[in-house]
């Protein structure tokens, strides 16, 4: 169960990596050679929405992360190595939220700046 639940938080993080390939909105209309057809605010609209999916996926995950955390520091019956493991689970899955949210906030800049 360690490793499943360390994987999850790792996922958790690493989400927004996927949220970062998808900024470059302006360059998949001058690389394609599109006239006419290539309306960045359609595709920032798009952007918008896939990572406004992707954060309520990584949240929704966080807090089943946390709410295991929850649950293993209460039934660790005092054994320390069991606390502190659920103490790294609740840290893992809030650091994974503070980053997935910073992400969403970085991408959401930078879709408003392209022209």
């Amino acid at each position: 169960m360690t490793k499943l639940t360390r994987l999850i938080a790792v996922a958790t993080t690493l989400i927004p990596t996927a949220i970062f390939a998808s900024t470059a909105t302006k360059n998949i209309c001058d690389g394609a050679n599109i006239s006419g057809n290539c309306n960045t605010t359609s595709l920032n609209a798009s952007v918008a929405g896939i990572t406004e999916t992707l954060l309520t996926v990584a949240g929704a995950v966080a807090v089943i992360i946390i709410i295991v955390g929850g649950l293993t520091y209460i039934t660790s019956s005092g054994d320390s190595s069991r606390i502190k493991q659920a103490k790294d689970i609740i840290l893992y899955a809030v650091i994974g939220l503070i980053v997935a949210i910073l992400a969403y906030a970085i991408v959401h800049f930078v879709a408003g700046n392209v022209h």
